[in-house]
């Protein structure tokens, strides 16, 4: 069989972090699926990227699956719905000729820029499994064949901006069998071609090149995870009742002693003064921590008043010597008003343990584009595995 026919089984697939669906191939003008292309289409659109519309919160996901034409599923947001919808067209591809690579990634990039923004967004990305050889793509294009494809690719992967973020480029890489020894520099141009540069992200490096096709799961659940950026959020809440307006109070969480001026001996604590809100509403001023530190800063306001409780939520809890605040950190809590008479800490018996935690991981946005190389190389078996290995990578982005 011809070399270009082996080609045609090629496998890829790319995943680029989107925002909404471009429903047209920009380059050459062809339909949804990718048909009636021609070979006058542009060299892709360059700028920094994003329609400008925003959208909401949360991660956006399209699927290119691709063998002598493009079979485009619009960028969606994930949800219930369209998680399964993706998940179904995914099942529903099939093998047929042909191995666009370099196409489809600049279809990608071309997605990437004519789509709107999401709120909170701090991921673009690409991400390619292919087994390293292009045939034709060029032909849809005014380059004058792949290596000149290629170059431009590389620039644009390297350059352009969405929502003024970077564009970051995975490529799987797993040599084919249509891979000769003569054609192992063409294989490696490749996949150094569609990736970005290493960062402090992945210092190793944006290609992943894996020797068995087992491996290609492992490694499309580690980029996955790594397309969530999280900041993690422990509150904790203090429900005590309401002291008298300007009352210098304690919560100390390393003492278990009731003993009057027990307080001095922490070395973990938060203090305030407490006093009445105009509207009413309690404010701890002062507030000093030790031991603990808040994002809520010096000044925390009730978020409601449960009269006779006032109820403080102190937000971004953390413990200095860096260990986790949790549960734990708040076992012996417990809260001490200063006596101006005596000049000491009364430990308040009507105070009980009240105090909870709550951590929260809140996720930023992500766009999200999976090119699926749908050629016939790949065999019945394998390209099982890949479409359900495309799946797993949607289960893992739909945590978001």
């Amino acid at each position: 069989m011809q070399r270009f026919t082996k080609a045609l089984a090629a496998i890829m697939l790319t995943v680029a972090v989107v925002c909404t669906a471009c429903t047209k191939d920009p380059e050459n003008g062809g339909d949804n699926n990718g048909n009636n292309g021609g070979n006058n289409g542009g060299n892709g659109n360059g700028g920094s990227g994003g329609s400008g519309v925003e959208l909401p919160a949360g991660m956006y996901l399209g699927v290119i699956g691709f063998n002598q034409q493009l079979y485009t599923r619009p960028i969606t947001r994930l949800d219930a719905n369209t998680i399964q919808e993706t998940k179904q067209f995914i099942e529903n591809l099939s093998m047929g000729g042909a191995t666009l690579l370099y196409h489809s990634v600049n279809t990608s990039l071309d997605m990437l820029e004519a789509n709107g923004i999401p709120k909170d967004l701090k991921q673009v990305a690409i991400v390619n499994f292919t087994d390293g050889l292009d045939e034709g793509s060029y032909t849809f294009s005014n380059y004058n064949g792949g290596a000149e494809y290629l170059r431009a690719i590389t620039q644009r992967i390297r350059t352009e901006k969405v929502g003024g973020l970077e564009i970051k480029s995975h490529t799987i890489g797993i040599q084919g069998t249509d891979v000769f020894s003569y054609d192992m520099n063409e294989f490696l141009d490749n996949l150094n071609g569609i990736s970005s540069l290493a960062d402090e992200e992945w210092p190793a490096g944006y290609v992943h090149h894996v020797t068995s096709f087992d491996e290609v799961s492992e490694a499309f659940e580690a980029i996955a995870r790594s397309l969530h950026q999280t900041v993690e959020n422990a509150k904790m809440t203090l429900n005590p009742p309401a002291p008298e307006p300007n009352t210098k109070v304690r919560f100390t969480f390393d003492i278990t002693t009731t003993d009057y001026n027990g307080a001095n001996q922490s070395q973990k604590y938060i203090e305030g003064v407490y006093v009445n809100g105009s509207d009413g509403i309690g404010v701890l001023t002062n507030v000093q921590y030790r031991g603990v530190t808040s994002t809520s800063g010096n000044t925390v306001k009730a978020v409601r008043m449960e009269r006779p409780f006032a109820i403080f939520e102190f937000e971004g809890m953390a413990n200095t010597d860096g260990s986790e605040f949790n549960s734990n950190t708040i076992a012996h809590l417990q809260e001490w008003k200063y006596n101006t008479n005596s000049n000491g800490w009364v430990h308040n018996t009507e105070f009980t343990n009240s105090g909870n935690t709550e951590i929260t991981n809140n996720y930023y946005s992500g766009m999200i584009m999976l090119n699926l190389d749908c050629s016939q190389s790949l065999g019945n078996d394998q390209f099982r595995k890949l479409r359900n290995y495309a799946k797993e990578f949607v289960d893992v982005l739909k945590t978001n």
